[in-house]
C-alpha cells in the first residue's frame, strides 16, 4: 500500500497533501493524535467539541425515550376511546383511517377506558352536579 501511495505522490504532487492526511488513519493513528501533535489549540477545541457532542447525544437519547413513552401513551388513549391511533379521526389523508377514525369508531379497550376516561367522567360529573 505504501508503494502505491508513493507512486500517487510522485504522479500528482497536489494529491500528496491528502495522502499525508490519510496516512495516520492507515497507520491506525487517530486524526486527533495527528492534529494535537501539530497544534495544542486545536486539541483543546476538539476536546471541548467532544464534550459538547457527548452532552447533545445524551439529550437526544433522553428525548427519544420521552417521545417513545408519549407515543405509547397516545396509542393507549386512542384505544381507550376507540379512535385511530394515528390521527384520532382528524386527518382525511391518514393512511390508517382516512379521517374516519373518530372517537367511538372502534370498540374502546375496557381496561384502558377505565384507566383514562372513566376517572375523567367521574370527576366531570362530580364537578358539574355540585355546581347546580
Amino acid at each position: 500500500m505504501e508503494a502505491y501511495f508513493n507512486l500517487l505522490r510522485e504522479q500528482n504532487p497536489e494529491m500528496a497533501k491528502y495522502i499525508d492526511m490519510l496516512q495516520p488513519m492507515m497507520d491506525n493513528k487517530s486524526v486527533e493524535e495527528n492534529v494535537s501533535a501539530v497544534d495544542p489549540e486545536i486539541e483543546k477545541k476538539i476536546e471541548k467539541l467532544t464534550r459538547i457532542n457527548r452532552r447533545l447525544f445524551s439529550i437526544i437519547e433522553g428525548l427519544k425515550t420521552q417521545l417513545e413513552s408519549e407515543l405509547l401513551q397516545n396509542d393507549d388513549l386512542a384505544k381507550a376511546i376507540g379512535a385511530c391511533k394515528e390521527c384520532f379521526g382528524e386527518n382525511k389523508e391518514c393512511p390508517e383511517c382516512f379521517g374516519s377514525g373518530k372517537s367511538g369508531t372502534n370498540v374502546p379497550d375496557f381496561i384502558l377506558y377505565n384507566k383514562y376516561v372513566s376517572p375523567a367522567i367521574q370527576r366531570y360529573n362530580k364537578h358539574y352536579f355540585n355546581k347546580n
